[in-house]
């Protein structure tokens, strides 16, 4: 099967969604949260942040490395100049990375030297690292119709649209849907699904799925395939790509591995992305991309909607 079929060859083309094309029904209307709070908001992590790369960052340099005991004297620093000293803690100093890295955009005089990763390598070190952008934009391509083939028992207690589905049930419709095989051309299986697990030289790796692909005619030697997911509100995030790649790497040698991500978006367009396997965070490339419209049928919808499970 070839990228440019379709899937439902009878259903209408869409337009790829821009954020303001966000769905307007009162039923269906998702919550929208900002994508990240900004990091100059906060008054406890920013300054810590900003102490750490201030006394380390070099001219020239392409990384800034530290300890969680560079941070918990950041810390301490930034308590003996404040006016509200208890208002600042380093009984968890971890926090502060994990906040800066993962929660919020790091702070403009970071960001306007060029260094837009903050990353953990290895058991309490981390570092700032020069890359174009901490997020990878959703590429834009043609919408390729695809019938929704999720069973009833399962379809009518995920929401109406794939813009209000979280990551686990946008990877269960997908699955249903055959998109992966479609994408990547091979016949695809789970392996496992939310795996967090501890990674020499990065730390803890997060992933959403491990899928196996096989290709016919090659005696069924695996490809492996680390998964990110994001709902519609969330970015794809380069430091996230990289560890599963670095997960995948580590606990399946010698496999090919291809790092992929699904993206939702305000008018439930589902994109699936394909990375190179790059060195570091910064050198992650999007290698091919395509774009879905899954069309719920008449039926599903009026039984999710007789279903009416509640929010979740």
């Amino acid at each position: 099967m070839s990228d440019e079929d379709d899937l439902d060859a009878t259903a209408p083309k869409r337009r790829r969604a821009t954020k303001a094309d966000a769905i307007t029904s009162a039923a269906a209307k998702p919550k929208v949260k900002s994508l990240q709070s900004h990091g100059r908001n906060s008054k406890v992590y920013v300054p810590v942040i900003l102490k750490l790369f201030q006394d380390r960052w070099r001219p020239g340099a392409a990384t800034v490395v530290f300890s969680l005991d560079d941070v918990r004297t950041a810390v301490e620093a930034v308590r003996a100049g404040s006016d509200n000293p208890d208002a600042i803690s380093s009984r968890n100093p971890a926090d502060v990375v994990y906040r800066m890295r993962s929660r919020t955009i790091l702070p403009a005089e970071i960001l306007d030297k060029g260094f837009h990763i903050l990353r953990a390598v290895g058991r309490g070190r981390y570092q700032f690292e020069k890359a174009s952008s901490g997020i990878i934009d959703t590429p834009v391509n043609e919408i390729t119709p695809a019938i929704d083939q999720t069973p009833m028992p399962v379809r009518r207690l995920l929401p109406e649209t794939m813009a209000e589905m979280d990551e686990q049930a946008l990877l269960s419709v997908v699955g249903y849907c055959n998109l992966l095989d479609h994408f990547t051309g091979m016949k695809i299986y789970r392996l496992r699904s939310h795996v967090r697990k501890s990674v020499p030289g990065v730390g803890q790796a997060e992933l959403d799925a491990i899928d196996v692909g096989i290709a016919a005619g090659e005696d069924e030697i695996p490809v492996i395939f680390p998964i990110e997911a994001k709902a519609v509100s969330d970015e794809l995030n380069r430091v996230q790509i990289f560890n599963m790649i670095q997960y995948a790497a580590h606990y399946y040698p010698g496999l090919t591995v291809r790092p992929l991500a699904l993206k939702v978006d305000y008018q439930s367009a589902v994109h699936l992305i394909e990375f190179n396997v790059a060195a570091r965070p910064g050198d992650l490339r999007v290698v091919r991309s395509a774009s879905y419209a899954i069309n719920t049928s008449e039926a599903q919808i009026a039984m999710i909607r007789a279903t009416n499970v509640p929010k979740q």
